[in-house]
């Protein structure tokens, strides 16, 4: 015999998935993936920022290394023109020492017997001479001799003038030469 229950019975209500629960499953998982992307992308751009923020800091380094360098050289430069000034300044000087001698000598050659010379005065190769003789001939003589030198030039008697001193009669000068040993 067949039994036949017409009571309504219980059923299992199968799970009908419904569009709104899909869409929200599906919103769900795209706002995940979103966010794993999003902090892919924000942990990429930390690590490159991280990274530039070092690259930054060395070239940094390297800068004032640089610039220590360039200040080193800057103070060697100072120093090494410092030390050629004062070449150049020794180099004219032992050139200018040359210079009074070789006049002295010039016009010491040239300084015959009976003229004297009271004062002698340098300024830039131009020479002014003074002095004592016995007689006009003797000057003239001194003046031909200086005239007669390689290393003066332009030799100008200025004056000669008759004077008497400690009962003497003799005779002053004044002459005045270019000297080129200077130079």
């Amino acid at each position: 015999m067949i039994k036949i229950n017409l009571l309504p019975t219980k059923r299992k209500v199968s799970k009908k998935i419904t569009e709104l629960q899909q869409q929200m499953v599906l919103g769900g998982l795209l706002l995940i993936l979103t966010g794993i992307i999003i902090g892919f992308f924000w942990m990429n751009l930390n690590a490159r920022i991280a990274q530039l923020e070092r690259d930054k800091a060395a070239a940094q380094a390297r800068i004032a290394e640089q610039n220590n360098l360039l200040k080193e050289v800057n103070n060697i430069e100072a120093e090494r023109k410092q030390v050629q000034d004062k070449i150049n300044i020794i180099e004219q000087l032992k050139k200018n020492q040359k210079g009074p001698v070789r006049l002295l000598d010039e016009v010491s050659k040239a300084l015959p017997e009976g003229v004297s010379i009271t004062s002698l005065a340098e300024n830039s190769g131009n020479v002014d001479l003074s002095g004592d003789a016995f007689t006009n001939e003797i000057i003239v003589r001194f003046v031909d001799n200086l005239k007669a030198s390689q290393l003066l030039e332009e030799v100008f008697l200025l004056e000669t003038r008759q004077a008497v001193i400690a009962g003497a009669e003799i005779y002053q000068y004044r002459l005045q030469f270019r000297f080129k040993g200077t130079t």
